[in-house]
This record gives structure tokens, sequence and C-alpha cells, in this order.
């Protein structure tokens, strides 16, 4: 079974939905309001969320790990409340928030890792 790439979304005007990618050849999730994000948010309602906001994307130097990274956002990128201010590692299960007060969503693998 091929593992995928889940963002459920926990919070904001996405709240209850899921987005899924296949994590086998993965490169990167772009989130924003950017009408070329994978994960994207609506422009008119979701004004903490920066066109380019945040990517997700596979570890160059560990195969098998994610980043998260802040695009130099307006109001920042919150991984399990904390703002991040370089590319940091993203397991399942943690969550990520756009902006202070903004749209959240949970990043998890299914299968889930075996660790």
């Amino acid at each position: 079974m091929e593992q995928r790439i889940i963002i459920r979304h926990i919070g904001g005007t996405r709240m209850h939905q899921v987005d899924e990618f296949q994590a086998e050849g993965f490169k990167e999730i772009l989130v924003g309001r950017d009408e070329s994000s994978s994960v994207r948010f609506d422009p008119d309602r979701e004004d903490l969320v920066s066109r380019n906001h945040l990517r997700v994307y596979a570890d160059p130097a560990n195969p098998g790990c994610m980043l998260l990274s802040d695009l130099q956002s307006r109001n920042g990128t919150f991984l399990n409340g904390q703002r991040i201010s370089a590319p940091t590692r993203i397991h399942h299960g943690d969550s990520v928030q756009l902006g202070p007060g903004g749209p959240a969503f949970r990043l998890e693998l299914d299968p889930p890792p075996a660790s």
C-alpha cells in the first residue's frame, strides 16, 4: 500500500476538509491563496494567509523526512504553536497554523509511521 500525505484542516474556512498527496516521489506541497498552490485558501475569506505562505517539502539531506518552511509570509507560520523562522522538520500528527488565529491543519501520514 502506498503511503499518502494527508492535510487535515482543523481550523478556518476549510475546517473538516482534507487534501491528499502521494508520498512516493513527493517533492513539495505549496500552501497559500495563490491559484497555483497545492493547498489553496480562499483569498477573500482567509486574510491571514499570504499568497505563497508556506511549503512542505522532502528533506534533501534525509529522504523520507519532510521540512516545513515559511515563505516570508506576512503573518508567519506556527508549528505546534511555535513560530518558525527557518526550515523545520515536520512529523506525523504535527499541527500547522497560518498566522496567529489563522487557519490550521494537521499533517498525517497514511499509513502512519511505525515509530
